[in-house]
């Protein structure tokens, strides 16, 4: 059968299960791993720099880039995995030891290539994958701890398996920290998949403890900030020697630099809380059982690490808290400024309206002044005609008679005439009452 045609994704989506693949491990083994901060740069180097580690080994990298890589190069296996800030080399070495970090699975790769991969080194550490005995039978703790060189361990049985794991989370001279697994499982994948949880554990713990340099800097500027926003909020509700837009002034220019703050804080805090989770999480798969004497790994990192947890969290809510706050005055001193302009445009509106009615009025007087002076004037010219036709025509005309009973009718004659303006003006002043 042939199927419709394959969305463009199909394969990539389905292949994503397969990207975090488990090492398959057959004790004794030594693996590194480091993982690397990258940008953009550094990112468009990779590909080109694990082509030159392939051909100094015989080997043909693929031509297309992908996120992952597992490689056989003989000496050793090499895996690649590309994270979105970050990228981590796994390099794992099988064969009998007497110190598995004496003779590190590194130690086979060029130096100018291992020091040259492009990014920052945040993580690297050299684990011993070595045979159990026995699941009962626990090493002596000095014994372990001559590996580490320090008393200072954290340890625990791990898995089903009962596999030990050992490491003090030290950084040491080479620049790697250590970590000792003692295998007592059957499968390849099992000890793999422990291999794998312990190198997350490692590199999202660092990842998470990113943000805690920001967030101790903004908790040293929280006092400072949280007294000049008192001062603001105390101003607008108590009153003070300036003016409501001076206040509003220093409230744009507060949120203005908090919103700076978020937002050169915002991805880091982000992906903290996600890292954090990462972190509880591989923990919890370990399922570990305590070793007497030492603290397991989730015991010994949720006290070692919750407090830099709980100052990246307080540093966050403390910017939602600035946030929030500043949003309240910011509404009460725009609310008071509104309710201000709105009386002064009532008072502006009432001042208009008495003007209105001023020259109403005067408009009102100045025609009846046009009425009378119509009319005077009107009626004298009428006279002046009734004088002119009695000189002419000897019709024996009474003038003063004439004028006075043409003064109602010329004075109608200029209110039909003036005073309509006058109604015209008097109805729009009804209207706009």
């Amino acid at each position: 059968m042939t199927l419709p045609e394959d969305y463009t994704l199909r394969r990539e989506l389905n292949d994503e299960v397969h990207t975090h693949q488990y090492e398959k491990l057959m004790p004794p083994e030594r693996a590194s791993f480091i993982a690397l901060l990258v940008d953009e740069a550094a990112r468009s180097q990779e590909w080109a720099h694990l082509a030159r580690l392939c051909e100094i080994f015989g080997r043909k990298l693929p031509e297309r880039e992908s996120k992952n890589l597992h490689m056989d190069l003989g000496e050793f296996r090499l895996k690649v995995e590309r994270h979105q800030e970050f990228t981590r080399y796994t390099f794992v070495k099988h064969g009998a030891f007497d110190n598995p970090f004496l003779d590190s699975a590194v130690s086979c790769l060029p130096e100018d290539w291992f020091a040259g991969i492009p990014g920052k080194t945040l993580v690297a550490a050299h684990i011993g994958v070595m045979p159990g005995q026995s699941r009962n039978a626990l090493p002596e703790l000095s014994e372990i701890a001559s590996y580490f060189g320090t008393d200072t361990l954290a340890g625990s049985k791990a898995g089903g398996s009962g596999s030990l794991v050992y490491t003090d989370f030290r950084i040491r001279e080479d620049g790697f920290s250590r970590f000792l697994v003692i295998a007592n499982s059957n499968l390849p994948t099992q000890s793999g998949r422990l291999l794998l949880r312990l190198i997350d554990v490692e590199t999202y713990r660092m990842l998470a403890l990113m943000a805690l340099p920001d967030a101790r800097s903004l908790i040293a500027k929280v006092p400072a900030m949280d007294s000049e926003l008192t001062k603001i909020t105390d101003a607008i509700s108590q009153g003070s020697d300036k003016n409501d837009e001076s206040l509003l002034d220093d409230i744009s220019g507060f949120a203005a630099r908090l919103e700076g703050l978020i937002s050169s804080t915002y991805f880091r805090f982000a992906a903290t809380r996600a890292y954090f989770g990462v972190v509880s999480n591989r923990l919890s798969e370990l399922r570990e059982s305590p070793i007497e004497g030492i603290p397991t790994f989730g015991g010994f990192l949720n006290r070692r690490m919750e407090p830099a947890r709980n100052t990246c969290e307080s540093a966050g809510r403390w910017l939602d808290l600035f946030s929030s706050r500043i949003n309240h005055a910011s509404q009460m001193l725009r609310t008071r400024i509104d309710v201000r302009r709105e009386a002064q445009n009532q008072e502006l509106l009432a001042a208009m309206n008495r003007r209105f009615h001023l020259q109403l009025r005067l408009q009102q007087t100045v025609g009846r002044l046009t009425i009378a002076v119509f009319t005077f004037y009107s009626v004298n010219l009428i006279g002046y005609v009734v004088d002119a036709i009695e000189e002419h025509f000897h019709w024996h005309l009474d003038t003063t008679l004439i004028r006075a009973v043409s003064i109602p009718f010329v004075a109608l004659i200029a209110y039909s005439l003036v005073g309509r303006k006058v109604r015209h003006a008097l109805v729009s002043s009804e209207f706009l009452n």
